[in-house]
């Protein structure tokens, strides 16, 4: 593509943000002349909400596809986008929609906002466009290592790239310049921000918090650079200076809101409505995503306490099963709740002779059987992946009941019918039969997946006919943080305090470091308990057909949270406190977000050799299947560059920018790195993730 080209699109895609905002007004509260859509007449209180908003979708799919690296997420497919993540055999398929999004959809309208909001004296605009802007660039840093930044947008089609060290400096910087514009009244004229605010509704105060907040955090990611890099060292005391003026409280926490609307317009870069959830659209819209046996483990046995956790049920999908369907095939009459069990990446779950991700993909695509159907599995593959045939028969007595099946040993197969209300693979293969304890992460929606109402986000895809949304058989609860209308969590108390944990732990103090650590586990339950509280009130709790989906959607009460805060599962002491009990925690808290993945790798996953912390991310290890073919790994998991430590770019850059983005990678040459496509590239770590004695 030449530049004549490049610059056609540009203006392309900045007419087609500027028709997107005519039609999608009423979801934002905002409009524009849509006789005359032009740059000119997008103003400040118009364009801003859209930044945020492109933003927010870039940032959503990065929080899917860090988090399968960061064993949080994992796909049914290994070959496909987030299962390649999560079994560290990444793939440049997971970079094109997050770049697309930031520079296309938000970064390319920053600097005409900046423009528009300095001839009116909107300071506070300017404020939050820097605000904006860092966030984004930090991103792309973090994921990429070096960027167009500089250069990033404007005329220049070719832009240079800046290595991750700048981007962090001149981000820092903006943060500062937008409190002080924050702190500065608006011009007499100016818009409002509050106009065209979707995260904080024009709270100044609000927006200062996130500026300090986001300090906080990125100065914590510099936690590995002991010696100074551009100016830039880790230092505790900035962090904890920050962490004074950031978000205290649940109240104080920075969110976006989403809706679950019948009718709405289209994101322009990938086809996704305006309304939902940011991470909803790349972890809950499909059905091809699933939670890993890692991350679910936090929940009922964190560190092998044995205790469950009271947020198990609102952040771990449950789906019907052992049901029954009446006679006349209209009515569910009897049905049990299975909680998702998480897909296990490390080891063969009880009686299998291997992990099941060796064996193959998961099938994803449950029927509902309305009628009996007649499965025979023969006992030659039943042995492939089983101890035994008795094991494989004692799954049907876990996962249905008498009612809905039976099964007949013969001399070759077991057979099995599957009778009205029992949900099954529509596959001879026995490898399939237990994928039904990987309980879908979709949340239906009005518009997106023909829910059944705005107050029923549960799933009931049935993958070849309509019974399931007919009968309002429920195959999955969804995930507290990615249903619909799920808030998107973008600066939280809960956060905050966990970094204030990470750094006095850090520093020695262990009591200072218990108080933030309690802190920030009892703000993460207040955290949910807000949305929790909501959803219950526009009756979340019972479903369109009349079924109690409660446990999902209701608020913890308290009792639980204190037998939680008083159990095994919460260290009870300032001297049992470990870093590993506060970063496995903040998991937990972050849930699907892509700064899980700068902590695990600031950590080197499950390696425990960084410091003296010893393993700070206890149980995880190398996923058993991880093909390693193409790939220049180290074998060796002590070794840093056994793990994803960064995503290379995406054929916008390797192919269209190649002359700067090949030149970007040249200073890796003694490690490997020919060029910007060389699969090396994944194993370098970005700027702060180095361990500086292997530099």
């Amino acid at each position: 593509m030449d530049i004549n080209m490049k610059k056609v699109l540009y203006i392309v895609m900045a007419f087609a943000l500027l028709l997107g905002v005519s039609s999608c007004g009423e979801w934002l509260n905002v409009n524009t002349d849509p006789d005359s859509p032009s740059n000119q007449s997008a103003t400040e209180e118009v364009r801003l909400p859209w930044i945020q908003y492109y933003y927010g979708y870039a940032w959503g799919t990065a929080n899917t596809r860090a988090s399968a690296i960061a064993q949080v997420v994992m796909g049914t497919s290994r070959t496909a986008t987030v299962g390649e993540q999560a079994l560290w055999n990444p793939d440049t398929g997971v970079s094109t929609t997050v770049y697309q999004n930031w520079f296309l959809g938000a970064a390319c309208n920053i600097p005409d906002l900046i423009t528009k909001a300095e001839e009116h004296g909107a300071y506070h605009y300017i404020a939050a466009a820097l605000v904006v802007k860092s966030m984004g660039s930090i991103m792309m840093a973090d994921l990429y290592g070096e960027m167009p930044y500089t250069h990033a947008v404007g005329e220049d089609f070719t832009p240079s790239y800046d290595n991750g060290d700048v981007i962090y400096k001149a981000c820092l910087a903006d943060l500062e310049t937008a409190i002080e514009y924050f702190q500065k009244p608006q011009e007499n004229g100016a818009p409002a921000l509050s106009a065209g605010d979707i995260w904080n509704g024009g709270d100044v105060n609000k927006w200062i918090k996130l500026c300090y907040g986001l300090k906080a955090r990125w100065l914590n990611n510099m936690s590995k650079v002991t010696t100074e890099v551009n100016g830039l060292k880790y230092d505790p005391q900035a962090i904890l200076t920050a962490l004074q003026n950031a978000p205290q409280t649940t109240s104080e926490n920075i969110t976006m809101k989403h809706y679950n609307v019948e009718t709405a317009s289209y994101n322009f870069t990938v086809g996704d409505a305006y309304g939902p959830n940011v991470t909803y659209d790349s972890s809950a819209w499909g059905t091809g995503q699933r939670l890993n046996r890692w991350f679910v483990k936090l929940l009922t046995d964190f560190q092998g306490s044995g205790v469950e956790d009271p947020r198990a049920d609102k952040i771990l999908p449950s789906a019907m099963y052992k049901a029954v369907v009446n006679e006349e095939g209209d009515r569910i009459v009897d049905h049990k709740w299975l909680r998702d069990e998480g897909v296990n990446l490390y080891d063969a779950d009880e009686n299998w002779l291997d992990n099941r991700m060796v064996n193959g993909n998961l099938n994803g695509y449950l029927t509902l059987a309305m009628a009996n159907v007649r499965k025979a599995y023969a006992k030659s593959l039943i042995t492939k992946y089983y101890k035994d045939v008795d094991s494989f028969v004692a799954v049907f007595d876990k996962y249905y009941t008498t009612d809905n099946c039976a099964v007949d040993v013969q001399a070759d197969s077991v057979v099995v019918t599957y009778k009205p209300g029992a949900m099954y693979v529509n596959d001879n293969n026995p490898l399939y039969v237990e994928d039904i304890k990987f309980v879908q992460l979709r949340s239906d929606g009005v518009l997106e997946t023909d829910g059944l109402a705005a107050n029923d986000m549960n799933c009931y895809y049935s993958g070849v006919s309509a019974n399931t949304r007919r009968l309002g058989f429920v195959q999955g609860t969804g995930s507290f943080y990615v249903r619909i209308d799920s808030d998107s969590y973008i600066c939280t108390a809960a956060e905050m305090n966990f970094i204030k944990a990470e750094v006095l732990f850090r520093q020695g103090d262990k009591g200072g470091a218990y108080e933030a650590y309690k802190t920030a586990i009892r703000e993460h339950f207040a955290q949910m308990n807000a949305k929790l509280n909501t959803w219950t009130g526009i009756g979340c709790g019972k479903t369109a057909r009349g079924y109690d989906v409660s446990f999902a959607y209701s608020p913890i009460p308290q009792a639980d949270i204190d037998a939680y805060m008083a159990s095994a599962a919460v260290a009870q002491s300032s001297g049992e406190l470990t870093l590993s009990d506060i970063m496995m925690q903040k998991v937990i808290a972050m849930g699907i977000d892509y700064q899980n993945w700068n902590d695990v790798r600031r950590y080197n996953y499950g390696a425990g050799t960084v410091g003296d912390y010893g393993v700070v991310y206890e149980g995880m290890k190398t996923p058993k299947y991880r093909p390693m073919g193409s790939s220049t790994f180290d074998p060796n998991p002590q070794n840093s560059r056994h793990y994803p430590r960064r995503w290379m770019h995406c054929s916008h850059e390797t192919g269209y920018n190649a002359t700067e983005c090949n030149a970007s990678v040249e200073q890796y040459k003694s490690y490997g790195v020919d060029n910007a496509s060389d699969f090396d590239v994944w194993n370098i770590p970005v700027w702060w993730d180095w361990d500086e004695s292997s530099k």
